[in-house]
């Protein structure tokens, strides 16, 4: 079970952080010493994983973690895969060791994906790999312990899109009617939660490295409400770095800036919307086969 662990590099760009990027905000010398460790860094691990991982791609290259969307699984047939889920051979010591040996400074893992199921002990809702795999096992927990045994930093991947989520609406770019969601919801009902899940990911796991953000772009930039969701993570851990992958420039409240498989200034793949290049320190992050997410091709 732990092949269907995508396991991804990424590779940080040595550039000192400034503050001109993000006139607004104020980071604390605190953040501002931890921008610097990222950007000394350079060499992490990212690890895409989720109960998407059981379907491994269904046959298909390059839709792995996005199998929901791509095949169209309405939310009463995905709801099964939790139940096939069951890593039990999963090794945080081995894989932690791993990273050290490589020589990798932090690792990123999926918290939660577009599929909304969280791979934590969430309490605001019951689709998480606790209550709902045969594993039973808090994975990010294991990790984190790990990750502090042997002093490696670890960040969380959160997906802001959910395509499970009732109150996720109006549905956006992405998950639409196949979903089987009702034609109706409460989008600030939605933030609560999305924010209620950070506060329980900031609170529970100790000292976390940074926040990865994805999916900003399946919505317009202000409905985010974004000063509410950075400033609640910077007040809960001042220290913690917030990136978003939503290929523009930096906003307000971000303390770095990444790439999705290109380089910086740079647009071959056909997701980076500006060629800007902030003064924050640059994240590069690319697959090792073409696909984030456990693909049998």
């Amino acid at each position: 079970m732990k092949k269907l662990a995508l396991i991804t590099i990424v590779f940080l760009l040595a550039l000192l952080p400034g503050l001109k990027a993000q006139p607004d905000y104020k980071p604390t010398d605190e953040n501002l010493k931890n921008r610097e460790w990222f950007s000394d860094a350079k060499f992490g691990l990212f690890i895409h994983w989720g109960v998407y991982s059981v379907m491994a791609g269904g046959g298909d290259m390059g839709i792995a973690e996005w199998i929901m969307n791509q095949k169209q699984i309405p939310i009463n047939q995905y709801e099964k895969l939790p139940s096939f889920f069951n890593p039990i051979d999963f090794d945080p010591a081995e894989w932690v060791s791993m990273v050290k040996k490589a020589g990798m400074k932090y690792i990123t893992i999926t918290s939660k994906h577009h599929d909304g199921f969280a791979m934590y002990d969430s309490k605001i809702s019951d689709y998480n790999v606790v209550d709902k795999t045969p594993y039973g096992k808090d994975i990010l927990k294991m990790l984190k312990d790990e990750c502090d045994k042997q002093g490696v930093k670890l960040f969380f991947y959160h997906s802001q899109l959910d395509w499970h989520h009732p109150d996720y609406y109006p549905r956006g770019r992405t998950g639409q009617d196949f979903t089987g969601r009702p034609e109706s919801g409460d989008w600030d009902k939605y933030i609560d939660y999305m924010n209620t899940q950070l506060t329980e990911l900031l609170t529970n796991y100790g000292e976390i490295g940074g926040i990865w953000f994805d999916g900003m772009w399946d919505q317009w930039d202000a409905d985010w409400q974004l000063d509410e969701t950075y400033s609640l993570i910077h007040k809960l851990q001042p220290g913690t770095l917030i990136g978003s992958n939503h290929h523009k420039a930096p906003f307000s409240g971000e303390d770095f800036q990444m790439f999705e498989r290109d380089l910086p200034g740079e647009n071959s793949m056909g997701f980076n919307q500006t060629g800007s290049i902030s003064d924050l320190p640059l994240e590069m992050c690319e697959t090792m086969n073409g696909s984030w997410g456990f693909n049998i091709k």
